[in-house]
């Protein structure tokens, strides 16, 4: 973390000492992709690039925001003429599918420059595999329960410990049908592409579950079907108990918008319902509070969430390419840079480093010290301990194998909807996370 303070010494580009006039022999032009095509993230972005590329001599930067819908098919392309984007800024699952492909270089010198300590630990599992570290975190993507803290009190409730105190609550605040408004008790989305699979895990890793060991890496996931069914039968149990019948084919803004137009008690969220409450229902926001998704008893406490993040990666080109691009990234890390990027989007995006949590630019933004006591409970008690589907032990290319098929999702919605036992839903999983698996490593 000293490396860094010592970098954020200057508020300004100048200020960041990492390079000077004619560090660079000759001209680079340095390719930029990142997924995020919010405006306010890119344009955010973009400037900190420009900025820190300007330190080195010659240096200039070709940004472009690259939607997940055209991703794959851009890096595919990029590396079959051995070009991948010198700098890319995406989810892990993205990481680890170009380093499969032979595409990155390790950033290990690069977080270790900056200060290890300084990133969360969890941020850094996810990205390493064969002792190197692949992409440096940058800010997190966090899941856990957001509540109405007045339906709580109302009803005289406590935050709930445990899958029965959970399904106890929501099924008090579940109102009665016909009552207007009509509340469910909780949220239980389950849209075949990617949600089915990120309600099914958050509530699988706080039982402890995990598909591949963390220590080992073996595949386990088929020796713990005991508690992968028990995982699923709560969340069908907590579904037909409280959720809204459509919400078997909810995605993210389904389940959202029910949350800020006061139509659910809680839903399993990433912290987006916070701006789209400012936005659409401003009232709403002074109801809102958090708690990480319990695991199945009171007396321990979630063993992991599922959650993810986003990186900055640093593809493989020439030496003077390289070296380049670590250099604009570290100017990156500056406290103060990383806060104003996790601030173009406040809540959603809370940084992975303490040094950039911790400091005044973020902690001074309005919409972040408003939810002060709900930030300091997702980044000490969520933030912490979490894994990315297939991703326990490092990188493994399984998660994109996931997120883009949807034979997770079709089991789950087939157990919900009683066309398979939850047991039979999970061998199902099973068979096809293993067939996944060997086709991977082959």
């Amino acid at each position: 973390m000293a490396t860094m303070r010592t970098l954020a010494a200057g508020v300004a580009f100048g200020a960041l000492a990492i390079a000077g006039p004619g560090t660079s022999a000759s001209a680079q032009e340095i390719s930029f992709w990142t997924n995020l095509t919010t405006q306010a993230q890119a344009t955010v972005i973009q400037q900190q690039a420009n900025g820190c590329a300007a330190q080195q001599s010659g240096v200039t930067v070709k940004f472009e925001t690259v939607p997940f819908a055209s991703m794959y098919t851009r890096l595919i392309t990029a590396l079959r003429k051995n070009d991948p984007p010198n700098i890319m800024n995406t989810l892990e699952g993205a990481v680890a599918f170009v380093q499969a492909k032979g595409g990155l270089v390790p950033v290990t010198d690069l977080v270790d420059q900056l200060g290890r300590s300084d990133f969360l630990g969890s941020y850094l599992s996810a990205v390493t595999k064969d002792g190197q570290v692949w992409g440096l975190p940058d800010w997190a993507l966090h899941q856990e329960v957001w509540y109405r803290k007045d339906l709580f009190e109302k009803a005289d409730l406590a935050v709930p410990k445990s899958w029965d105190d959970l399904l106890k609550a929501a099924t008090a605040l579940k109102s009665a049908a016909g009552s207007n408004p009509q509340i469910y008790g909780f949220a239980v989305p389950m849209g075949r592409a990617l949600v089915a699979p990120q309600t099914y895990f958050q509530i699988f890793y706080a039982a402890g579950g995990t598909i591949f060991d963390p220590k080992t890496g073996e595949y386990v996931f088929g020796d713990q079907k005991a508690l992968a069914t028990k995982s699923l039968q709560f969340m069908i149990d907590l579904y037909k108990a409280a959720s809204p019948p459509a919400s078997v084919e909810w995605s993210w803004s389904e389940y959202r918008t029910a949350f800020v137009k006061g139509q659910v008690a809680m839903t399993n969220e990433w912290g987006a319902v916070v701006q789209m409450a400012a936005e659409q229902n401003p009232d709403m926001l002074d109801k809102m509070d958090v708690f990480p998704f319990p695991g199945p008893t009171a007396d321990k406490k979630p063993a992991a969430s599922l959650s993810g993040g986003y990186y900055y990666l640093v593809g493989k080109s020439s030496p003077e390419r390289v070296t380049a691009a670590k250099k604009l990234l570290a100017c990156m890390y500056a406290p103060k840079l990383v806060a104003s990027r996790a601030n173009s989007r406040p809540i959603f995006a809370i940084p992975a480093t303490k040094s950039g949590f911790e400091d005044g630019a973020y902690q001074s933004n309005e919409m972040v010290k408003r939810f002060k006591p709900q930030l300091d409970i997702i980044f000490n008690q969520v933030m912490q301990s979490w894994y990315r589907y297939g991703m326990e032990a490092g990188l493994n290319p399984l998660t994109g194998q996931i997120e883009a098929t949807t034979f997770i999702g079709d089991a789950i919605q087939n157990a919900a909807l009683g066309k398979l036992t939850a047991a039979a839903a999970v061998d199902q999983i099973d068979e096809q996370l293993r067939f996944q698996t060997e086709l991977l490593a082959h």
